[in-house]
């Protein structure tokens, strides 16, 4: 039986910080579970302990924001916790030696990269000068990687976030004072939805900004669908003229987003990969060209050859694959039996991943399966050639075909990109 998809909602109407993230995953954990908040925020501290951090504690408490209930996790810092500050290197090789799920790791890799990259931008400086001292370094990764765990607990299909909420007036921060949203946060939320608020004060923090768009698929209104969960996280101020927190609600069964639109760079998650290589000049192109065929039905990223010229001017290829560390010994020993190589070099990269999706159209009959990402569409090549072979029609032609239908069955549906996808 298939279940129907999950749409998460979330709503940064009144803005969105760390803690304010932790505050609404938590809450939402714990209703869709059944399970004790109490008993999520235990499990969230031994979970991070697998950070090797120290000198802060989580307190949760259930609180009150301008007449609305909110759950609020705090990040309580000792006097170490305080005073420590971190590069983005040294931040990134934390996460990489911890035992964490692997989609908590590329989460909050991806997300604290991209803080990196906008601070270094507005100060003008290279990405590991920046030392995470604006958002506190032990903040940051608490609530961070705290959000991406909590995330991880939840069975969702699709994130859509909806108008940042924004304040006005100025900030002190550790170089001066600054104007609202600062302009990390500003440079954070391109491409989102922003509404003003008639509060001078800071609303929206560069650590929310940047859970908001590593969160997020798609942008828009609240989707269509059957509501079945609700969550709200709160900050630490309660003002007078807003409710300070961030609402989350889930819902079920959700089609297409009333008014989405597309999210440019949204969603991007930073992945560490194996990369495979092996020089060879003793096997034939069939043998190759079967080799990179197994090594993509054993579940390799990609996989490919590359022409190189040999010791003694003889051809040869480069044969690299791209997989999941889990994969090297599978996809090493097919390597070996299926070439006969005596030899294999093996490297870790990091590896940027967009969002991706697939939508079915029909072309002459046949069904088409197309990967949709956020700048691009292609037509899977085997369904093409399949309708090649059964019509006569050329290849070149029903892509064209898939391609049309596919913008004619979303000409409602701005989030859909309209450039294809060259791989």
């Amino acid at each position: 039986m298939t279940t129907a998809p999950a749409s998460l909602w979330i709503d940064p109407s009144f803005g969105a910080s760390g803690d304010m993230f932790l505050g609404a995953l938590a809450d939402l954990v714990a209703t869709t579970t059944s399970t004790p908040i109490s008993s999520i925020i235990d499990t969230l501290r031994v979970d991070l302990g697998s950070l090797e951090i120290d000198g802060y504690s989580l307190v949760q408490s259930s609180v009150i924001r301008n007449g609305i209930r909110a759950s609020r996790v705090e990040v309580e810092l000792s006097d170490t916790g305080a005073s420590s500050n971190r590069t983005w290197s040294q931040i990134d090789a934390m996460l990489c030696r911890s035992n964490l799920p692997d989609r908590v790791i590329s989460g909050a890799r991806a997300t604290f990269l991209r803080l990196g990259e906008v601070e270094a931008d507005q100060h003008g400086v290279e990405l590991d000068e920046v030392h995470f001292h604006e958002v506190g370094a032990i903040d940051a990764l608490v609530d961070i990687v705290g959000s991406w765990l909590l995330f991880d607990r939840l069975d969702v299909d699709e994130v859509v976030v909806g108008p940042v909420g924004l304040g006005h007036g100025t900030v002190e921060a550790a170089h001066g004072t600054l104007p609202l949203p600062a302009p990390a946060t500003a440079a954070l939320l391109l491409g989102l939805a922003v509404r003003s608020l008639d509060t001078q004060s800071e609303t929206c923090t560069p650590t929310g900004a940047a859970l908001l768009t590593q969160f997020a698929n798609r942008i828009g209104a609240l989707p269509t669908g059957t509501l079945t969960a609700l969550a709200r996280g709160a900050g630490g101020r309660n003002p007078s003229t807003h409710p300070n927190v961030l609402s989350l609600m889930l819902l079920q069964g959700a089609g297409r987003l009333q008014g989405a639109g597309r999210l440019q760079g949204a969603g991007r998650r930073l992945e560490t990969a194996a990369l495979l290589s092996t020089n060879i000049d003793d096997a034939t192109p069939e043998v190759l060209a079967n080799t990179v065929a197994l090594l993509l039905e054993a579940g390799a990223d990609d996989a490919w050859q590359v022409p190189i010229v040999m010791k003694k001017g003889r051809a040869g290829v480069d044969l690299r694959v791209l997989c999941s560390p889990s994969l090297v010994p599978t996809l090493t020993k097919l390597v070996f039996e299926q070439t006969g190589t005596l030899g294999l070099r093996h490297s870790e990269v990091n590896k940027h991943v967009l969002p991706r999706n697939h939508v079915e159209v029909i072309v002459r009959g046949y069904p088409v399966s197309i990967k949709v990402g956020p700048h691009g569409a292609k037509p899977e090549h085997d369904d093409l050639v399949h309708i090649s072979g059964e019509t006569g029609v050329p290849i070149r032609m029903l892509s064209d075909e898939a391609e049309t239908e596919r913008r004619i069955g979303n000409e409602h549906d701005p989030a859909t990109p309209s450039a294809p996808i060259h791989e």
